[in-house]
């Protein structure tokens, strides 16, 4: 920490351009890696869409691939249906003992015009030589219940065989669904397998009048032809592409390793997720084919994602190096430049320190710190014309700073004075005169002071001390009531507003001859505003008079006659409405004979701390 601290006192608390080159090196480094990232994520959706799309060509061929293979197997089955001849030939095979069926064959050889293009099993070694898919072709008799399995190479009887585990149902399921799946699992025990057959389409054979079943033919389905199709696509790639049954069941595996077995992250792949969690993050893109009840899966792994983005993030990342190194070398060329100017100028303004003012600053060029130099240099010619003038000038404030002090004396001789007499009065017996003139000096002091807002408290506190004086003069002739709420109280107002109302009320209303006199000052805050009520019982207004006051307040009305009475009420309406606005001021109210309410309404304002 010591090292730092002292790194940034050397270089940075008093290198105004250090600061600056470590700021922009800082912004840039940011919008160097900013942009990087930014293009990184660009060119990384980019290549995941790219991925993306030959993912679904390829699944698109499988797809084809498989919905052709339908189409040619249904076809064959229908074939059997609509040609006669095969029909009969392929029941009577399935319905009769074999050496009955060559009895028959041979006799509709001999009695009818059949030949060999009408048998079954000669539609059928044309089918297994056009398409290549088809392993076997597995007929089953239900009447004689036996399985015959033809290929390319052999033919084979199976009679009365025991069902694997796996196919038990066979039979029942693919009156539902033709398309089984058969996995690594013989259909039946004994059954001859020289080529794997993970799937099978398989239909029941049918009577075409009665409707009766009599059997079935099915279709075992090797995966050479898929493989064969992707092969160049997916050569090298990590890219995985599975056709599973709507269970899971991997018929193919592009990289083998789920064949013949229920994949284990099914039910993950079924979420609308964009990362689908597999044996790794992965995108993942499912397509249903036709009426198959099978499905095609693309399966794109994060690792062969990053992996593609790699020679990307590398050149990224040496771009965005060279980048700060050229612009960090740029900007430290330009402010050295530049800082040189200023050491210039600190130099030469530190010898105008010492009083050296006859140095001049030669500076080339047109920019900002050229003009700063013929300024400095022009205010030192300046400076030297006007010592004589600021020397002549502080000997005059210095003056002045006398004759304030010395005004400042008076004050302090009168408050001296006034005390003097005021002892005097009590020393004679005289205590009402000494307290009047200790409350009279009080008020002085406080008219004196330069602030011209105080609290509402210190106005009240004032006209307390002024009505106190009054009652020395008219003993038992005036009561006093004083109401201030103390939300009201702490603000500010300006100073003498409230006095000149009650003097108003003591030289032009108050009934010298009668006891009763009575004035009341009231003061409250509601909503923002604090409203302070004067209000006596005095000798009150003329309603004619009261009119015209009332004009020249409301109005601003500069022609009406201002007499001694109405010029306190309106030097407090004018101060007012100057202080804080036409929206407040002074409302009068009065009954001849009856009294007097003077009402100011002003904003509240509290002193600020400190």
């Amino acid at each position: 920490m010591s090292r730092i601290r002292t790194m940034y006192r050397n270089y940075l608390k008093k290198k105004m351009f250090n600061k600056i080159l470590l700021f922009y090196s800082m912004v840039m480094v940011l919008l160097f890696i900013s942009v990087s990232v930014l293009a990184y994520r660009y060119y990384e959706q980019r290549v995941v869409q790219e991925q993306m799309d030959a993912s679904l060509q390829e699944l698109d061929i499988v797809s084809i691939n498989l919905n052709q293979q339908y189409e040619r197997l249904y076809n064959a089955v229908q074939q059997i249906y609509t040609d006669a001849m095969i029909g009969d030939d392929l029941k009577y095979f399935l319905t009769h003992e074999y050496e009955d069926f060559l009895n028959w064959r041979l006799n509709q050889y001999a009695y009818s015009y059949r030949t060999e293009r009408g048998n079954f099993d000669y539609q059928l070694r044309l089918l297994l030589k056009d398409e290549a898919s088809i392993a076997n072709v597995v007929l089953y008799s239900m009447d004689q219940d036996f399985f015959y399995v033809l290929n390319r190479e052999t033919q084979h009887f199976y009679y009365q065989p025991k069902l694997s585990a796996g196919h038990k149902d066979w039979f029942q399921r693919l009156r539902s669904a033709p398309w089984q799946y058969m996995g690594s699992e013989p259909l039946f025990e004994g059954k001859m397998d020289d080529v794997p057959t993970p799937y099978s389409y398989a239909n029941v054979l049918k009577d075409s009048v009665t409707l009766k079943q009599y059997g079935a033919i099915m279709f075992e389905l090797n995966t050479d032809r898929i493989k064969g199709l992707l092969r160049d696509r997916l050569d090298g790639k990590d890219n995985r592409i599975m056709l599973m049954t709507g269970e899971g069941q991997v018929i193919f595996d592009s990289q083998g390793k789920y064949d013949n077995t229920v994949y284990p992250y099914w039910g993950q792949m079924n979420l609308q997720e964009d990362w689908v969690n597999l044996e790794e993050p992965s995108k993942v893109q499912l397509l249903n084919i036709g009426n198959t009840g099978m499905v095609v899966a693309a399966i794109i792994p994060e690792s062969h994602i990053k992996q593609s983005l790699q020679t990307i993030r590398l050149s990224l990342i040496g771009i965005v190096i060279l980048c700060i190194i050229v612009s960090f070398a740029v900007t430290f060329t330009i402010i050295r430049r530049y800082s040189k100017k200023i050491h210039r100028l600190v130099l030469y303004m530190r010898r105008w320190q010492e009083g050296d003012l006859s140095k001049r600053i030669e500076m080339e060029g047109e920019d900002e710190l050229q003009q700063i130099s013929q300024r400095f240099n022009h205010m030192c010619d300046r400076l030297e014309s006007y010592i004589e003038t600021v020397y002549v000038s502080e000997i005059k404030q210095k003056n002045a700073q006398l004759v304030a002090l010395q005004a400042q004396i008076n004050p302090h001789f009168l408050y001296n004075t006034l005390e003097s007499i005021r002892m005097k009065a009590i020393s004679m017996g005289a205590r009402d005169v000494g307290q009047m003139i200790y409350i009279l000096a009080t008020m002085f002091r406080h008219l004196i002071k330069k602030q011209t807002h105080v609290t509402l408290a210190e106005e009240i506190e004032l006209c307390g001390m002024y009505l106190a004086l009054v009652q020395y003069r008219y003993e038992d002739k005036l009561d006093v009531e004083t109401h201030i709420e103390n939300a009201a109280a702490g603000s500010m107002i300006v100073k003498l507003l409230i006095q000149p109302i009650i003097e108003n009320y003591i030289v032009h209303g108050f009934r010298t001859n009668d006891d009763d006199n009575r004035i009341s000052i009231t003061a409250a805050e509601a909503d923002g505003v604090i409203r302070i009520r004067v209000k006596d019982n005095g000798k009150g207004i003329s309603a004619e008079r009261l009119l015209e006051l009332q004009n020249a307040l409301h109005t601003g009305d500069e022609t009406t006659k201002t007499s001694d009475q109405s010029l306190g009420l309106k030097n407090v309406h004018d101060r007012i409405r100057l202080n804080y606005g036409s929206d407040y001021g002074l409302h009068l109210n009065s009954v001849e004979g009856e009294g007097c309410e003077v009402t100011l309404n002003i904003p509240v304002t509290r002193e600020e701390a400190g």
